[in-house]
Parts: C-alpha cells; structure tokens; sequence
C-alpha cells in the first residue's frame, strides 16, 4: 500500500524509472500494489495509474476503494449534510478558504486556482493545483448546492494560529475524521474514513492477512496504515512521530526509498 505526495513519487510529483520498475516487477510476481493517496480519484497521476496491475486505488484519505478495472466503489463514505452544515458554519464564521471534493472531483475557488501563491502556497504547488482541481467562482453555493454528495473538504490556511483554532473547533463537531498531509491543509471527512481503516476494508476483501501487508507514508494521514501493517515503513523525509510509529525507516522518496526497501526486501526473501 503506496502514499503518493512525498513516499512513492519524488518531490517533482513523477515516479522514477526505478520506482515503476520494482512495482512491475512485485506486480509480475502476484503481488497487489495498492495505491493509498489523500489525493481524489481524479487527481492520481497518470504515470502511477499505467502501471500495469495496479488494480485498487484508496482515495481521499479513505473515503473511497476503488477497483480500477471496473470502476466499482468497493467502499464510498462521503460527508454526512449535518457534518458539512457545520463545516460550513465554521468557513463563514472564521473566513476560512477550503477546496471540496465530488464524485472523485476536486473543485476550489476560482481565485485560489488562478493564483495559488497569494493564498501562501510555494510555487511548486501552482502546477498541481492548476491541473487538478476545477475552479467555482462561487465555491460555499456549490457546496450547498451538492451537500448530499459530497466525498470530502479540505480547510486551506498557511496561518498556523488559525490552523489550531479551526482544528480546536473540528475537534468539537462528530462524525468527521480529520487528517493532514501538507502543513496548509486540515482534511476532512466521514468518521469512517483513513487510510488505515481503508487498508483493514481491502485486506478483508482479498482475504489477505495483515502480516502480509507493507504500508508506505510520510504524515500524518499514513500513520494508521503504517501502523495496521504487518510492516510499517516510512520514508526518510517524514517527520519524527511518523518514523517512530514506523517498523523500518527507508531513504527519502527523492532518493527512491520505496524502491531502495523494495528491492532489499526482495532479495533478503530469495536468499
């Protein structure tokens, strides 16, 4: 079970010719490959999704398993209306920016998306957002308008006191999971969701015991996946309590960590 942003992928959001060529070769050899991403369905990169035989997809943080072959949801858990009226309350109470997610889709304020680094994003972001979330010139409209269907939403803020304050005031509201995988973001969804809860659902459904299973991350959003595994590995580029919950601590992803403990793990099992 693969994270993308700062495990599998490099810091330039591609997969290294070596990264790709361990996968296949796992792949080959009857081992499932599962993409575990805070990303959306839509916004998966291409270059991970052509690999031949990755044929689960968890997306959103655990929203949603996906069997890409079919396109079948094997599990879909999206935002209780109650839970998002109250998020809704908070966005206009605090003057919060936040993204929200629909069918797979992300959708974000038009301004945001034209111009990421005004909201304090690096400009290594700006590609990212640009090519994939869909711009709404009136996102809180949108969002009421699709309360019923919505996968998930993201509160955006660089401002740490504002980041404690609007996680101090999620902390309050039942029925949410709140995660995080980059310092600007607070990720929101149903109570049920996480990658590692994601991992125990699509574990049961292969009728694969947890011992065989490795989980790879860097956050906070992997530290349940890490932890369910039978092993736990993180890269070297996580922070500090995510590599202490870790059973193995690989190189950085621009170092190819995934693949460095992949190919380490398959010769130590021919030997």
């Amino acid at each position: 079970a693969l994270d993308l942003d700062g495990t599998l992928l490099r810091s330039d959001k591609t997969l290294s010719p070596r990264a790709k060529r361990i996968l296949e070769t796992y792949i080959q050899q009857g081992t499932h490959v599962v993409v575990a991403s805070g990303r959306s369905y839509d916004s998966l990169p291409q270059e991970v999704l052509s690999v031949p035989g990755i044929d689960y997809a968890i997306t959103s943080n655990g929203v949603a398993i996906c069997h890409r072959p079919t396109g079948q949801k094997l599990f879909y858990s999206p935002l209780k209306p109650t839970c998002t009226r109250q998020l809704l309350s908070l966005i206009e109470t605090y003057q919060a920016d936040f993204e929200v997610f629909l069918d797979g889709v992300p959708y974000a304020d038009a301004d945001f998306v034209a111009h990421p680094t005004a909201y304090g994003l690096p400009d290594a972001a700006t590609s990212y957002i640009q090519t994939t979330r869909k711009p709404v010139h009136d996102l809180f409209a949108f969002t009421q308008e699709h309360i019923q269907e919505l996968d998930c939403l993201d509160f955006i803020t660089i401002d740490q006191q504002k980041r404690k304050i609007l996680a101090q005031q999620l902390a309050q509201i039942s029925g949410i999971y709140v995660t995080s995988s980059v310092p600007h973001l607070l990720e929101i969804s149903d109570a049920s969701a996480g990658k590692g809860p994601a991992l125990r659902r699509l574990a049961q459904y292969l009728d694969i015991p947890r011992e065989q299973i490795a989980a790879f991350g860097n956050e906070e959003n992997d530290l349940d996946m890490i932890e369910f595994a039978g092993v736990g590995v993180a890269v070297a580029n996580s922070p500090a309590h995510v590599r202490d919950c870790a059973d193995y601590v690989t190189q950085s992803n621009d170092e190819d960590g995934v693949a460095a403990f992949l190919e380490r793990y398959q010769i130590h099992q021919q030997a």
